[in-house]
């Protein structure tokens, strides 16, 4: 093979490639611009973590609340202090812990709708299945 018949090499150059930005998801877009629609997606997040903050306040205080009624018939003071010391950190963790677990659920579900993604098959509060 001669070198004229030998194919010659051509670096082929052009502009450089840009980087397009991912497309942003239609309800984060929403929520960004603060449309209408964005604003009913925040307004239903604040909604159900004030639900699950004043449902568990009313238990907290109704716990709590009936305690002085408990120790007025309970009229002895050993038994006042054990349920003070024993019996009333028990429901306070309890309520702890479900007031944490709901509001991080709430937040799971609101990511999962910003990010379009669909929900775990069960309906959010306040939805129903159809």
């Amino acid at each position: 093979m001669s070198a004229e018949q030998a194919a010659r090499r051509e670096r082929v150059t052009g502009e450089p490639r840009r980087v397009r930005p991912l497309p942003r998801h239609r309800a984060q877009s929403e929520i960004d611009e603060q449309t209408a629609l964005g604003g009913a997606y925040v307004r239903s997040l604040m909604r159900g973590q004030l639900r699950a903050a004043l449902t568990g306040f009313a238990v907290l205080a109704l716990t709590v609340g009936t305690l002085p009624l408990a120790f007025r018939a309970l009229d002895d003071d050993a038994v006042t202090w054990c349920v003070l010391g024993f019996g009333v950190y028990g429901p306070l963790a309890l309520i702890a812990w479900w007031y944490v677990r709901t509001a991080e659920r709430n937040e799971r579900d609101f990511a999962r709708l910003v990010a379009d993604r669909p929900t775990d098959g069960r309906p959010t509060q306040g939805c129903r299945a159809e």
